[in-house]
C-alpha cells in the first residue's frame, strides 16, 4: 500500500474542471451575440459580436493551459525527474518553461478580454497592464502551488517511511485526503446550480457537514480503537466523545459570529446535538464495518515488521566474523587436547546452528530454549577468551519458576553487543548478564566495559550486532509492554530490559 494522496488529487483536480467549465458555459453562453450588440450599440458591433474570440476563447485557454501543465508536473516531473533524481536540472528547466508559456498565454488573454471589455482597439499601455497582470497571477500560481506541492511530497515521504504502523498510517492518510477532496469537490455542484447563494445551504455544508466529518475520523481512527485496545473505562470513553463534539461547536459558533457579525448561540446547540446524536453514532457503525479491516491491517503490518526484522537480524546475526572466530576456536582447542573441550564446542555450535534454524521459525518458545541458546554463545565466547586472565564474564539465570514464552533470539543481540565493544585481549574487561523473571514480567541486564577500537580493526564501523532491530521487534512484538533503559559512558554499557510476555 502506499500513499495516493497525488492520484487522488489529480482525480480532484479533474472533477473540479469539469464542473467550472459546465459553470463557466451556463453563465457565459446565455449572452447571445445579438444581445451583446444591441448592449455596445453602433459603432462596436464589429467587436462586440466577436463574442467568442475576444471573450469565451481567450477565457477557455488560459484554464486549459493550467490544467495541462497540472498533469504534466504531477505526471511526469515530479515523479520521474525530481523524485527520483535523475534529471533535477531539466526538471527545473521544465518548471521554468511552464512558467513562461503561462505567462505568455495569460498575457495574450488577458489582453484580447481587455479590449472586448474596455471595446477599444488594441495599444501599447493596454499590453503593458495585460503582461503585468498575467505576471502577478502565473508568478503567485507557481509560487503558491510551488510550495504546496514541496510540503506535500514532504509530507508524503514522511508517512511512506518503513516504521512503526505505516500500513495504517498510509490508510488513515488516503482516507483524510479522499475524504477532504470529496468534500471540496461538493461545493461545485452547489455552485453550478446556485445553491451556495441559499444561506441555508451553505451553512449547513461549512458549519455541519464539516464538523461531522472531522468527529467521524477522530472517533473512528483515535477514540474507538484505544477503548477497544486498552480497555478504557466507560467514563472516560463517554469524556473523549463529548470533548471534540463541544471544542467543535464552540468554534463553529465563533466562526459563524464573525462571519454574520453577531451572535448566534443555536448554531453552536444545534451543531452539538447533531454531533452527539447523529454524527457519533454513525462513527461508531462505519467503526465496527471496518474493525476488521483495522485489525488485519494492524496484524499485518506486525507480520511484515517481523519477517523484515528477522531477515535483517539473520543477516547481520550469521555473519563470517563470528563463524570464523568459533572455528579458529574450535581448531585452536583440537591442537591443545584431542578430547573433551573440542567435542564440547563443535557440540555447541551444532545446537546453535540447530536452533537458528528450527526454534527461529516460531513465533514464541518456551524462555529456557533462549536461555539455553545464550549460554551455549557464551560458552563459546569464554572458550576463546580464556588465555586472557583480564577477563572476567559472568552468567547468571534465576528462571526456575518460570514458564514465560518469548519471541526466539529476541535476547542475544544485547550479548553480543557486549562482547563486541567489552572484550579487549590486552586489556582489563568483564561483562555480566543477569535474567530473571517473576509470574508477570522478565527482567534482563548487561553490564559490560568498553574499550575502543583501532583504526585497522575491520569490526570498527560495523553496526554489526543489531539493537536498532531488536528495537524494532521489540516495538512491533510488544508494544506498550516492555521498557529498555540504554545508559553508557566512556567506560561502561548497560542495558535493561523488562518484558512482560
Amino acid at each position: 500500500m502506499k500513499v495516493r494522496w497525488r492520484q487522488q488529487e489529480i482525480i480532484f483536480v479533474t472533477v473540479v474542471a469539469c464542473f467550472l467549465f459546465l459553470y463557466f458555459f451556463n453563465i457565459n453562453i446565455a449572452v447571445s451575440r445579438e444581445e451583446m450588440a444591441e448592449r455596445v450599440g453602433a459603432g462596436y458591433n464589429n467587436l462586440a459580436t466577436r463574442y467568442y474570440y475576444y471573450y469565451i476563447f481567450p477565457k477557455l485557454i488560459p484554464a486549459f493551459a493550467l490544467y495541462a501543465f497540472y498533469l504534466l508536473l504531477n505526471l511526469y516531473v515530479i515523479p520521474v525527474l525530481i523524485l527520483k533524481r535523475r534529471f533535477f536540472i531539466l526538471a527545473v528547466i521544465t518548471g521554468i518553461f511552464i512558467w513562461l508559456t503561462l505567462l505568455g498565454i495569460y498575457a495574450v488573454s488577458y489582453y484580447r478580454i481587455n479590449i472586448y471589455t474596455l471595446l477599444q482597439h488594441s495599444g501599447v499601455p493596454l499590453r503593458r497592464i495585460s503582461l503585468q497582470y498575467s505576471f502577478s497571477i502565473t508568478g503567485m500560481i507557481v509560487i503558491c502551488y510551488g510550495i504546496y506541492a514541496y510540503i506535500r511530497e514532504l509530507l508524503i515521504k514522511s508517512i511512506s517511511k518503513e516504521n512503526g504502523n505505516r500500513l495504517f498510517r498510509v490508510m488513515l492518510v488516503n482516507n483524510v485526503t479522499a475524504t477532504a477532496f470529496v468534500y471540496i469537490s461538493g461545493f461545485f455542484p452547489l455552485l453550478n446550480f446556485g445553491l451556495l447563494r441559499n444561506d441555508g445551504w451553505a451553512i449547513f455544508y461549512v458549519f455541519f457537514v464539516l464538523p461531522a466529518i472531522i468527529i467521524c475520523f477522530i472517533n473512528i481512527y483515535r477514540v474507538f480503537p484505544r477503548q477497544q485496545k486498552n480497555a478504557v473505562p466507560l467514563k472516560k470513553v463517554i469524556r473523549q466523545l463529548l470533548i471534540a463534539p463541544i471544542v467543535l461547536s464552540l468554534l463553529a459558533w465563533i466562526l459563524f459570529s464573525f462571519v454574520r457579525e453577531e451572535p448566534s448561540p443555536e448554531i453552536s446547540f444545534s451543531l452539538l446535538a447533531i454531533l452527539l446524536l447523529i454524527a457519533t453514532p454513525l462513527s461508531w457503525l462505519l467503526y465496527v464495518l471496518q474493525k476488521e479491516r483495522l485489525s488485519e491491517m494492524l496484524n499485518l503490518q506486525k507480520d511484515l515488521g517481523k519477517t523484515a526484522a528477522d531477515l535483517q537480524f539473520l543477516r547481520s546475526q550469521i555473519n563470517p566474523h563470528f563463524l570464523f572466530n568459533a572455528l579458529n576456536t574450535i581448531y585452536g582447542t583440537a591442537l591443545q587436547e584431542n578430547a573433551d573441550r573440542t567435542a564440547e564446542a563443535v557440540q555447541k555450535l551444532g545446537d546453535m546452528m540447530r536452533f537458528m534454524l528450527e526454534e527461529n521459525q516460531q513465533d514464541k518458545i518456551p524462555l529456557s530454549k533462549e536461555i539455553t541458546y545464550l549460554t551455549n554463545y557464551i560458552e563459546l565466547q569464554k572458550l576463546r577468551t580464556q588465555i586472557s586472565p583480564g577477563i572476567d564474564i559472568s552468567f547468571t539465570s534465576k528462571t526456575e519458576q518460570c514458564h514465560h514464552e518469548i519471541a526466539p533470539m529476541l535476547l542475544i543481540p544485547f550479548v553480543e553487543n557486549a562482547f563486541k565493544h567489552g572484550i579487549s585481549l590486552q586489556e582489563k574487561s568483564w561483562i555480566r548478564i543477569n535474567i530473571s523473571c517473576d509470574t508477570e514480567q522478565l527482567y534482563f541486564d548487561v553490564y559490560n566495559s568498553v574499550h575502543s577500537r583501532k583504526e585497522t580493526d575491520p569490526e570498527k564501523n560495523r553496526s554489526g550486532i543489531g539493537l536498532e532491530n531488536v528495537k524494532q521487534r521489540l516495538s512491533l512484538l510488544y508494544p506498550q509492554q516492555h521498557e529498555l533503559q540504554i545508559r553508557s559512558t566512556a567506560t561502561e554499557y548497560f542495558i535493561h530490559l523488562t518484558i512482560k510476555p
